[in-house]
């Protein structure tokens, strides 16, 4: 046999070894897939379930259930209006605490149990002011009125760290400040990535008319392991009336949330003293 015979048998052998022992030390690893799963949890939903149509139909079916459920529960509500001097001080107070219970058609009925009068005198705390604490500055938008509104997508947000999209909501048509019983809504929603449940509600209640509204918030936070319900509403807004302007703040707690099963029937009861 020849030198150069020789030198290539060497090296192929050679290679053989190396690739021999190259797959004993690939066969001896633990598989990859047996120790964690083949995609991350943290990974963004599947992209179906991420367009703008899909999560603004999830949000409205989500919101339904909300609704419903929240028209099995009683609940309290204590609510604080207060005007606010140039230095911060507490110039006029209006307290209204109360408990409310929900008839089978989805009324709410409040019952209040401590109302002293009212403090205020840089303004007047109107019926509408009264109706919109039942109302959008509870709930935020009516969703069972589908036509009342017109929502859109406005992207991602980490939101009390975790991650929600938002939506912009205002109404389909004009406010008309001649009906002012007929309250809308305007601003942003925002709703859990998960659940599709709302976490925050910030905007203003519409027509104003001669009358001026503040910009609030109204958190919703779990009162279950399934169900987000209104825990707080807070506003501090400066109301710009044409012969004055008033810093305007709110502060509204709503808690204690009981499932009402039973058959709802209502009886007037007095206030204390009488």
């Amino acid at each position: 046999m020849s030198l150069q015979a020789q030198t290539v048998i060497k090296s192929i052998s050679v290679l053989f070894l190396v690739l021999s022992s190259l797959s004993l030390a690939l066969a001896q690893q633990p598989s990859s897939s047996s120790t964690r799963p083949s995609f991350d949890m943290e990974m963004e939903p599947p992209v179906m379930l991420r367009t703008p149509a899909r999560i603004l139909a999830a949000f409205v079916k989500s919101e339904t259930r909300v609704r419903e459920a929240l028209n099995q529960h009683t609940f309290k509500r204590d609510v604080v209006l207060q005007t606010i001097g140039p230095e911060g001080q507490i110039t006029g107070e209006y307290i209204r605490n109360s408990q409310f219970i929900f008839d089978d058609t989805g009324n709410r009925i409040e019952r209040v149990t401590y109302h002293p009068p009212s403090t205020i005198r840089e303004m007047r705390i109107t019926r509408e002011d009264i109706q919109d604490l039942a109302g959008a500055q509870l709930l935020g938008i009516d969703i069972v009125e589908s036509t009342k509104y017109l929502l859109s997508y406005n992207g991602q947000e980490m939101l009390e760290g975790r991650r929600s999209y938002a939506l912009l909501v205002e109404p389909t048509v004009k406010p008309d400040p001649h009906r002012m019983r007929e309250r809308f809504f305007r601003g942003r929603v925002w709703i859990d990535a998960e659940t599709f449940q709302i976490v925050k509600v910030r905007g203003v209640v519409e027509p104003t008319g001669k009358q001026r509204f503040p910009v609030f918030e109204t958190w919703r936070e779990p009162v279950n392991s399934t169900l987000r319900l209104p825990t707080r509403t807070e506003a501090d807004d400066v109301l710009h009336f044409p012969n004055r302007d008033v810093n305007y703040r709110i502060r509204v707690k709503y808690y204690d949330y009981k499932l009402f099963a039973s058959t709802l029937k209502i009886t007037e009861i007095d206030e204390p003293g009488n």
